[in-house]
Order: C-alpha cells, then structure tokens, then sequence
C-alpha cells in the first residue's frame, strides 16, 4: 500500500514538474511565431508611411514628428522579427545555459530594447500637439525649431536609458541563463524594470497631455478662433489641418497606450 501511494506520489510531482517545464516553452514558442507575424505587419505599414513623410517636403513640414512615430514602430517591426529569427534558430538547437553577457550583447535582443521607445514617441507627440493647440501661432512660426528640439530630446533621453541599462548590464558578474534570452533575465532585474517604468511613465504623461490637449482644443480652438485667422489662407489651412491631426493623433494615442498597458501587464 505505501509502494503504491509513493508511486503515486511520485508521478503526480512528475507530471507536475512537465506541465511547469511545458508551459514556459510554450509561451515562448507562441511569442516567437507573435514576434515574426507583428514584426512582418509593423514593417508594412509603418516603414512605407515614414519614408513618404519624411522624404515629402510638405508632409515633412507638419507632420515630421508623426513620420518619426511611424519609423520608430518600423524599427520595432524590424527588430522584432530578427529576434523571432533568432528565437527559431535557438529553438532548434536546443536550448542550452550561457552568460547573460552574451544575451546582452546579441544584437537582435540589443535593437529589441527599441521597444522602449513606443512610450516616448507617444510623449513626444503629446508634447507637439501640446504646442500645437497651446501656442498655434508660435507653432506655425517656429515650426522646424520645437519638431527637431522635441525629436532630439526623445532620441536622448531613451539612449541614455537604454545604454545605461546595457552598461549596467555589462559590468555586473556574469549570471548563467538561458540560451533564449529573454530580456527580463538578459538585463540586469532593476535596470529593466526601470525602463519598463519610465516607459509606461511616459505613456501614462502623453495620455495625460492628450487629454489637456482636447480641453485647449474645445476650449481656444473653435470656428470662432479658425475664423478670425481666416484672413491668412496658410495659416488657416496650417490650423485646420493641425486640429484634424490632432484628433487623429488622440485615438492613436489611446490604442498605443493600451496595447503597451497589455504588454508590460
């Protein structure tokens, strides 16, 4: 009797111990294929969409820092497929223990680290749309000067998070993982969950942002206000077209925003 109920014992802890082995590979198996797929549809749609604005002088004039928005998730789009590569070549060879220098160094896991810019670039437009309705007419006349200060101070900040997360990264004593590399266990655990809190940070403020964006642009962005600019044409089609992208960009911003809400969660 107490043979049988060891046995018993024992086979159950078994089939425990496969279903916890099995369900990690799975998911990992699922993100990959997810990696692939998502990285193949960012890069469609995103890639041809940045190249025409950037490359268009009179879309690159009004809307250069939606066309860095759209790069930004082409990169992702770019980045997340050469990781799902990676993964497949990985899963094939089988997994195996190494240093998480070697993860850290990978160059698909390093240029994934891009994802940490999707938050950003929500903040950055926020921040042009903010100037857009706050101060139209200092927009419309120093419109090359805010759209590259804001572009260079979004490619600083989240270099400067991203390569010190990477140098921290480097320098800590070599921790053994798995040849698959994922990032929470490639990044050094304090550094990773602070770029994952300044990127949700900076998601949550361009959402904020947004929403005080549409009390300006009910409140000081009427027909009466584009009316009264009617005498400029430029101007007034430079106000109009900005009100329309900014409304535009708020729907955007939403469905960004919860799609990395559903990511980080």
């Amino acid at each position: 009797m107490d043979f049988a109920i060891n046995q018993t014992i024992t086979e159950n802890v078994n089939i425990t111990a496969n279903k916890k082995k099995l369900l990690p590979f799975a998911d990992y198996f699922l993100r990959t294929y997810a990696y692939l797929i998502v990285g193949t549809v960012l890069i469609m749609i995103n890639i041809p969409v940045s190249l025409l604005v950037i490359t268009r002088k009179a879309l690159r004039n009004s809307y250069l820092v939606l066309g860095i928005v759209f790069l930004n998730n082409g990169f992702l789009g770019i980045s997340s497929v050469l990781l799902g590569v990676k993964r497949l070549i990985d899963t094939a060879d089988g997994e195996r223990i190494i240093d998480h220098h070697e993860c850290v160094l990978n160059v698909p896991i390093f240029l994934f680290t891009t994802e940490f810019l999707s938050g950003w670039s929500l903040l950055m437009n926020s921040v042009e749309r903010l100037f857009v309705v706050a101060l139209p007419i200092y927009y419309y006349t120093h419109n090359t000067r805010i759209t590259y200060s804001i572009i260079v101070a979004h490619y600083g900040i989240t270099a400067t998070a991203v390569i010190t997360a990477v140098t921290a990264s480097l320098i800590e004593p070599a921790r053994r993982i798995s040849n698959y590399c994922m990032l929470q266990y490639a990044y050094s655990p304090r550094f990773y969950e602070a770029l994952l809190l300044l990127s949700s940070f900076a998601s949550m403020m361009s959402v904020a942002l947004m929403i005080i964006v549409v009390v300006i642009l009910r409140r000081n962005f009427g027909a009466q206000y584009l009316s009264s600019n009617s005498n400029n044409r430029n101007l007034s089609r430079f106000l109009k077209n900005q009100k329309r992208y900014t409304q535009t960009a708020l729907i955007s911003c939403c469905f960004t925003f919860c799609t990395l809400l559903h990511g980080f969660l």
